[in-house]
């Protein structure tokens, strides 16, 4: 339509063709044309960034939630791997004397009361000290998670197996010495916060600090699961054995593997970092070896000590 058959029709405004229509909207558009455009797009960015805001924060949050959950499953696995230790170690001085409890081995030849004890607690360290490179080995190759897993059950069955041979002393010595074969919970728990919170050096630590508290509170729980079993020596290893195949479950849901790890993982090495003193770490081990033999003859003294008392009535 032409601009004189437009003036026939006042009111049809848009039957206007404008001569030239601009290719890009710049100050010849309409100003509220331009105006809805910019705001649009700027209410589209501005929508934008707090929903990447929040889920970089939802995914920080779950993260450190697994983590946590992770870190108390493993220590649990510590708790339970002590109380299979030590449930039944209280027991020992009776176990050991022919003929003062119903439970009792009939003979522990060619060993005497005490030497039959202190046999018992070397050959449990001896198989605790390889376990610890053993399962440290399994860590580095298959990953703690299934290092824990295998403590675990391997625990559990143990625990059964000691159940099972208690009417004879050198069997019970045998399957002690498969049970330390699996009592490296600790040292794998350990090293598997320093996984999972490599790039936390402090709350590595601090969860590395819970595990040997853990350990500690493990250890004396073990040796109050005695006092619920007064009549049957050997029994309290039936609930610790259960208590191991729970262990199991817990880590198998909530401990995940170190290399699918939600925590980032920074690959730079820490400027505070101090190498390793190898005479410093031969020092450390040559003292504590020190300190668990004499922790060792303190106590074969208390078990001559209670043995004398128990035949004094």
């Amino acid at each position: 339509m032409t601009i004189d058959d437009a003036a026939e029709y006042p009111e049809r405004d848009d039957l206007i063709t404008p001569l030239y229509e601009p290719s890009c909207k710049g100050d010849s558009a309409r100003p509220e044309e331009t105006g809805t455009t910019r705001s649009s797009s700027n209410n589209v960015d501005n929508d934008k960034e707090p929903i990447l805001g929040t889920a970089s924060l939802m995914g920080k949050s779950t993260s450190d939630t697994a983590a946590q959950r992770a870190a108390y499953a493993a220590m649990f696995a510590v708790f339970v791997d002590a109380i299979n230790m030590m449930c039944i170690a209280p027991n020992l001085p009776i176990m050991v004397t022919p003929g003062l409890h119903e439970d009792s081995f009939p003979s522990t030849e060619p060993f005497d009361i005490a030497t039959a004890q202190y046999a018992h607690d070397a050959v449990e360290a001896l198989g605790m000290v390889i376990s610890n490179f053993v399962f440290g080995y399994i860590a580095d190759r298959i990953g703690s998670r299934k290092a824990i897993l295998l403590l675990m059950i391997g625990s559990c069955c143990t625990s059964v197996g000691i159940y099972l041979v208690r009417s004879n002393y050198w069997s019970f010595i045998a399957m002690t010495f498969a049970n330390g074969l699996f009592g490296s919970a600790a040292a794998i728990a350990n090293g598997y916060m320093f996984i999972i919170y490599k790039n936390d050096r402090e709350k590595a630590d601090e969860f590395g600090g819970y595990v040997m508290a853990t350990l500690m509170v493990g250890l004396t729980v073990g040796g109050l699961f005695t006092l619920f079993f007064p009549s049957n020596l050997f029994r309290p290893l039936l609930l610790s054995s259960a208590l191991c195949f729970l262990a199991f479950v817990v880590c198998f849901i909530f401990v995940f593997v170190p290399s699918e790890s939600p925590v980032e993982i920074d690959s730079e090495p820490e400027e505070d970092d101090i190498p390793l003193d190898k005479r410093a770490i031969s020092n450390v081990i040559i003292g504590a070896s020190f300190d668990h033999l004499g922790t060792l003859g303190i106590y074969r003294m208390s078990t001559l000590y209670f043995i004398l008392l128990t035949n004094s009535f």
